[in-house]
């Protein structure tokens, strides 16, 4: 007979999902993990892993949205505790900087894989989270655009992830690339 998680349980192994499964998909690529690689993270089936989520395209839709959710967290934490606008915008960027970034073939693997209804949850929820980011750091949302910082982090995150796939680019100069990118993110909320 299957074990029964409470609401307590589910949530932790939820959570220990979205943490060390994301990492997972980041160090190896989408397409090479499994299901059942990632129950093995919480030593459950894989018919309790479609219990939590319908398909693992929605469980990595949700493990972003968790890790932008922690990083809200984290920003909000500082803001309560006294940092300034400019002192919030540098830490989102150090945060940003730690999220995991997945390869742009995979995003849009899982872009194709997922339903309407699906990749439109993702996007309320990304607009929610920036909108919530904007106001967090001062700023009015109708004049810094959170569709517009939504979309320079996507550049970013996708940038970041096109380095293995992309011969074109001078491989010893992405650094430099991401810190312009990120500074222009960083002006953008700092300027408007």
């Amino acid at each position: 007979m299957p074990k029964i998680f409470s609401d307590i349980e589910k949530d932790i192994q939820r959570n220990t999902l979205f943490e060390k499964g994301l990492q997972m998909i980041v160090e190896r690529g989408y397409k090479n993990v499994t299901v059942d690689e990632l129950v093995t993270l919480i030593g459950s089936s894989k018919g309790y892993f479609y219990r939590l989520f319908e398909s693992k395209e929605e469980f990595f839709l949700q493990a972003i949205s968790w890790q932008m959710t922690q990083n809200l967290e984290i920003l909000t934490a500082a803001r309560s505790n006294g940092a300034s606008t400019d002192e919030l915008s540098q830490l989102y960027k150090e945060l940003f900087m730690q999220a995991s970034t997945i390869n742009y073939i995979d995003m849009f693997y899982i872009y194709s894989k997922v339903s309407e209804a699906q990749w439109k949850q993702f996007r309320d929820f990304e607009e929610s989270h920036y909108i919530r980011v904007v106001k967090l750091l001062g700023k009015d949302p109708t004049i810094c655009d959170p569709k517009v910082l939504s979309n320079l982090s996507a550049m970013i995150y996708l940038s970041c992830g096109m380095i293995q796939y992309a011969p074109y680019l001078f491989e010893e100069k992405n650094d430099a690339v991401l810190d312009i990118l990120l500074a222009t993110m960083h002006r953008y909320v700092t300027e408007h």
